[in-house]
């Protein structure tokens, strides 16, 4: 906005005033989110501003040399001037020299108004350089005026923008926010985040699950969703997500497998059975490219000795690059990136071990660092281990009962890997199998697409905010097994109806808390120390 338009602005009424605020533009980082269309500058601007400036300083010095040349000018045109003056006070003989000195005279003094324009030209250009600079170094907005709130209770919801929010019915969202335990009140009262605000639970419940299932910034989300201010949405959420994490931890890592086995196992064992025996491998011969045979191949097995009851991969999610700055502010390892780089996806991030079960739960998820592959995470884990200590007793044909998963595992008491160096037996078991495990990989398809935060990358940043993210993966696959047990899931495909979500978290049942777990400096790498 120009300055004269400015000034009118701020002479008007006191109204106007006060919906009006001005003070001086800095750099983006120093520059809340909010106002950094507005406030803030970014490095080209900078370089604008000045470029300006010293625009400005040079034509004021080209005006002021010019400027000097016209007085030098001014007085020889006043010499002259002095000099007509005398001569035709003394003699009348001087004609011709007093015509010549005149004629001089008024060329001294066009000379005079052209450099006296010129000034005035340069001068112009300074004062317009220095607008703009002044337009770059200044702002003048109206103050923000939040809409009023909305949408921050689940009766305040309609049916229909329910289903596009969340997925659900306004009776499922009930349900769900009553099993999740939301207490009335949250409230942040850690050492190291002190906070005497209050928040509503059931409005963190909405702003959180709003934030994960559409992926939207709280700024979006207060202006044109919740209204608001959207400062405290980033507390609502990770209250929440704590919230979420210690409650039922168990649910879905740590001892969340004992809830399913071995109670279900011969279940899952059954409908995994019944999956392979059902189908069958359509094999063709071909001779100089026409078909000369065509048979159905389909293989029976032993369920007294059929061992897998689920399946086991490894679900990568990328997040955003911790950055080389805090490397140099902090005085870190220059490995420090390493901990979450992994060179076969070309990428950092996190990396969750997934048992997804077929009755249609996901039975664990242990996540750790993108760096590690799948066999190193499964010991990193230690679910083996912890599978044998549940199954301890049961044996199928002698062996422990497993979890089929890639070639890359290692073949354990209760990890069945895909046969490696097969026969042609085993190559066809091999194919039947790794056609019923891609169930898994629907699995992963579930998250990415119904929790659209984690695809965009570039807002998960691991710097100061490890711990948040890592929490915040965990959490949502165990929201994915709620809607499961709301909606259905993909164990229909083993003719099975999933858990309710009363029998998965019951009301009544005494949760245990997640186990004291020191991250270090994996995850709070560039926290400052308490």
């Amino acid at each position: 906005m120009p300055r004269r338009g400015r000034e009118e602005l701020l002479g008007g009424n006191n109204d106007v005033e006060e919906r009006i605020e001005y003070g001086y533009r800095r750099a983006r980082r120093d520059t809340s989110i909010q106002y950094r269309d507005s406030s803030s500058l970014s490095p080209l601007q900078f370089m604008e501003q000045e470029v300006y400036y010293n625009f400005a300083i040079m034509s004021v010095l080209r005006a002021m040399h010019i400027a000097t040349l016209a007085s030098l000018l001014l007085v020889v045109y006043n010499n002259y001037k002095r000099m007509v003056s005398y001569w035709d006070r003394i003699s009348d003989g001087l004609n011709s020299s007093i015509s010549v000195v005149r004629a001089k005279m008024k060329n001294i003094k066009q000379k005079i108004e052209r450099l006296l324009l010129l000034i005035r030209w340069i001068r112009s250009y300074g004062e317009i350089a220095l607008l703009y600079a002044e337009d770059l170094t200044i702002y003048i907005r109206r103050r923000n005026r939040f809409n009023p709130k909305r949408f921050r209770r689940i009766n305040e919801i309609s049916r229909d923008t329910c289903y596009n929010w969340f997925g659900l019915s306004p009776h499922d969202l009930r349900v769900l926010f009553t099993h999740l335990r939301v207490p009335e009140t949250l409230r942040s009262d850690t050492s190291r985040s002190p906070s005497r605000h209050v928040y509503n639970g059931e409005e963190c419940f909405i702003i959180f699950l709003h934030h994960l299932i559409k992926g939207v910034p709280f700024t979006e989300m207060a202006r044109h969703t919740f209204g608001g201010d959207p400062r405290p949405f980033s507390k609502m959420s990770e209250l929440m997500i704590d919230h979420i994490y210690i409650l039922f931890y168990n649910k879905i890592s740590g001892t969340s497998l004992e809830q399913w086995l071995p109670r279900y196992l011969d279940t899952c064992r059954s409908l995994i059975h019944d999956a392979l025996g059902d189908g069958a491998i359509f094999e063709e011969q071909f001779v100089d490219g026409e078909v000369v045979s065509q048979q159905l191949i389909r293989h029976h097995f032993d369920f007294d000795t059929f061992r897998p009851f689920g399946f086991l991969d490894d679900f990568a999610q990328p997040t955003a690059r911790p950055g080389i700055s805090p490397t140099r502010l902090h005085n870190h390892a220059h490995d420090i990136q390493r901990a979450f780089y992994s060179g076969y996806l070309r990428s950092h991030g996190l990396k969750a071990q997934v048992v997804y079960l077929p009755i249609g739960i996901i039975g664990s998820v242990f996540v750790t660092e993108m760096r590690q592959n799948d066999n190193g995470v499964q010991n990193m884990s230690g679910l083996n281990n912890y599978l044998v200590t549940i199954l301890s007793g049961i044996l199928i044909g002698g062996l422990f009962p497993a979890l089929y998963c890639d070639g890359i595992f290692a073949v354990l008491a209760c990890i069945l890997p895909r046969y490696r160096d097969a026969t042609t037996a085993r190559h066809l078991i091999n194919m039947r199998l790794a056609s019923l495990r891609e169930c898994i990989e629907h699995i992963f398809a579930d998250h990415r697409i119904r929790f659209r935060l984690f695809g965009a990358p570039h807002t998960l940043h691991l710097f100061n905010q490890g711990v948040k993210i890592r929490r915040m993966f965990l959490v949502s696959f165990f929201l994915q097994n709620c809607f499961y047990c709301l909606q259905g899931t993909r164990c229909r495909y083993f003719g099975h109806i999933p858990p309710t979500l009363e029998e998965y978290i019951p009301l009544n049942e005494v949760l245990q808390p997640p186990p004291a777990v020191d991250l270090g400096d994996v995850w709070d790498y560039g926290a400052p120390p308490v």
